[in-house]
């Protein structure tokens, strides 16, 4: 009895216990035999595609890794997936647009800064920033390797097959378009986080954010972080979990991509849906900065009044 309590101990001491501080063990999964064969394959696909980039060992190393999940429902998930559908409006509340407000005051000094060095505005910086991750509090809470790695080798039509609910019929021309466009995209941009990993030594398997693969507080692909990623701070890195970096690499996008504050609304639109290629939410971030706009000229103008004799 003592000897089966002991055990009991200590396995509910190996599943709670952090791998790493401050963080939470991921738990290790076993693969099923059946799709082991597709991983296989895919990882000499990886390896061959990467071979003037990043050492076979590093590969391997990651795809040997028990942490590693295979989660078909990634990829049927990005297929039933309605951008439309999506409660944008409600970032348009009035509680919403006050925390808002109010992070730019007490982040003013910061984002003039960059402001000035980007010549994009404050208030749109603020607003993606609010759209994208909540002003920083919810960065994402999925493993960005394994969402890019269920899309990627779902690619492998056979494989999905096999786990594809009747709803969906991959005949369908406009699915199966979907289908092959999203498995090609997250491919790259796997090939591309596996090569930030290797060059940063960054732990890229334990790495959180969004569904599709998007991480920090502003919410970049691995290919936006290696394009417009901007050490702001100067602290010889990258960190998107941080503000400084974070704000500057929102601005440095919008500017790289085209953004002039004099450009029409129409155009000003079409940049910010590089950044999410959805009109609902060019939409909402667009009238998101100017609400601020005017919140912020009306607290400007109390503080003249104030400022009265």
């Amino acid at each position: 009895m003592w000897n089966k309590r002991w055990l009991l101990f200590i396995l509910l001491l190996l599943v709670f216990s952090p791998l790493w501080k401050g963080g939470v063990a991921r738990s290790e999964t076993e693969i099923d035999e059946g799709v082991i064969f597709f991983i296989e394959n895919f990882k000499g696909k990886i390896k061959n595609d990467l071979k003037e980039q990043v050492p076979e060992s590093y590969i391997e190393k990651l795809f040997s890794s028990k942490l590693i999940k295979f989660s078909p429902e990634v990829m049927i998930r990005s297929l039933t997936w309605n951008e439309r559908s999506l409660p944008y409006h409600n970032f348009l509340k009035d509680e919403r647009i006050e925390r808002a407000k109010k992070f730019i005051l007490e982040n003013r000094e910061l984002l003039e800064k960059i402001e000035g060095v980007f010549q994009v505005e404050k208030e749109l910086i603020v607003a993606i920033l609010l759209v994208e991750s909540d002003l920083g509090n919810s960065p994402g809470k999925y493993e960005v390797f394994d969402q890019l790695f269920n899309l990627a080798l779902c690619g492998e039509e056979e494989l999905f097959k096999k786990y594809l609910p009747e709803d969906i019929n991959l005949e369908d021309e406009t699915i199966k378009t979907r289908y092959k466009r999203r498995s090609q995209w997250a491919y790259k941009e796997l090939l591309t986080l596996i090569t930030i990993g290797y060059q940063k030594s960054l732990d890229i398997l334990n790495l959180k954010g969004s569904i599709f693969g998007a991480f920090g507080y502003s919410q970049f692909v691995p290919s936006s972080y290696v394009i417009y990623g901007y050490d702001f701070d100067g602290d010889g890195k990258v960190n998107l979990f941080g503000l400084p970096d974070a704000l500057a690499s929102i601005a440095n996008y919008l500017k790289g991509e085209g953004y002039r504050v004099d450009s029409p609304s129409e155009f000003k639109k079409r940049i910010v849906m590089r950044y999410n290629f959805s009109e609902p939410y060019a939409e909402t971030v667009l009238s998101l900065s100017e609400a601020l706009k005017e919140r912020l000229n009306l607290v400007q103008k109390l503080d003249e009044v104030d400022r009265v004799p």
